[in-house]
């Protein structure tokens, strides 16, 4: 077989398809866009992780207050140096500093957590455990729902798990810190699409991500928002980010899908998940689907 020659036909075929399929846009001959477009709104129930799974709230603790990486960094670099694993750390998640001991608490290359204790002139390396207290998931809430169009947004209901761990500096040999402990919180949000034009195919949105809070203010943010596509789906965008206000951590994400074929629908999701300073977790989703003139992602609307 020449396949040059095969592909050159190839495209001669699907060029000559895509002169004869109408490209009409969604929006063509309609009172305006919006009214024309399919679109759902979703949202978290307010959870109370703690209540629900029977632990005490974090509450700021007596003595000095963990500080963040950003607002100690030459402390924190000081004592990373000084104890030699700067080729250790993965990421600072807390500082603390006292009358005569300094604690940098770190999340390790191999996924673990550590503290590095500084005291009488040393830094010791003290490993601990982030223990987890429970997990539930919960399916969210639909608050709006415009189907003008095309019928075509999976119906099936977002769900959102939650882990909850606590780690506590109990045993590292802190004369100052043995009471103090901070919490993390691990949130899983699942966005998914199925099309109405080939429910074979399908695409998910993971809004994932770990926060990191001790009562009075989120310290960390990790943020591990993913997503995937069957064969056929073709992701126009994507993108997420993490943002924090003075009493919340957020990881907010976005992607828009299309099908590989003719005039195909878009899909749109905004996505985003979120912890308060004390636990509360909450988040949500807003999506929208419309047809678009073209090919697969190079269309328009």
């Amino acid at each position: 077989m020449n396949t040059p020659k095969t592909w050159f036909i190839l495209l001669a075929l699907m060029l000559a398809a895509m002169a004869m399929v109408p490209m009409v846009s969604a929006c063509e001959g309609s009172a305006g866009c919006e009214s024309n477009k399919s679109s759902q709104s979703y949202q978290t129930p307010e959870v109370d992780l703690f209540a629900e799974l029977g632990v005490e709230k974090p509450m700021p603790s007596a003595g000095p207050a963990w500080q963040t990486y950003d607002s100690s960094k030459n402390a924190v670099d000081d004592i990373i140096s000084k104890s030699g694993k700067q080729n250790d750390v993965g990421r600072v998640i807390g500082y603390l500093k006292g009358k005569s001991e300094r604690v940098v608490l770190y999340k390790g290359l191999d996924g673990n957590h550590y503290v590095l204790l500084e005291k009488d002139e040393k830094v010791v390396t003290k490993s601990v455990k982030a223990t987890v207290l429970g997990s539930i998931e919960k399916k969210d809430i639909e608050v709006a729902s415009s189907d003008n169009a095309l019928n075509a947004i999976d119906k099936s209901t977002p769900t959102t798990s939650y882990e909850l761990r606590k780690i506590s500096l109990s045993e590292i040999g802190s004369s100052e810190f043995g009471t103090k402990t901070i919490y993390e919180t691990h949130i899983l949000r699942t966005d998914s699409w199925v099309s109405a034009f080939d429910p074979n195919k399908r695409a998910d949105l993971f809004t994932e991500g770990t926060f990191t809070y001790d009562g009075s203010q989120i310290l960390d943010i990790v943020d591990n928002t993913n997503s995937n596509q069957d064969f056929g789906i073709d992701r126009c965008e994507f993108t997420h980010s993490t943002r924090t206000t003075s009493l919340k951590g957020y990881i907010e994400s976005h992607v828009i899908w299309a099908l590989l074929l003719f005039n195909p629908p878009k899909h749109s999701v905004d996505a985003w998940i979120s912890c308060s300073v004390t636990g509360v977790p909450g988040g949500g989703r807003a999506v929208s689907e419309w047809v678009s003139s073209g090919f697969g992602c190079f269309g328009t609307p």
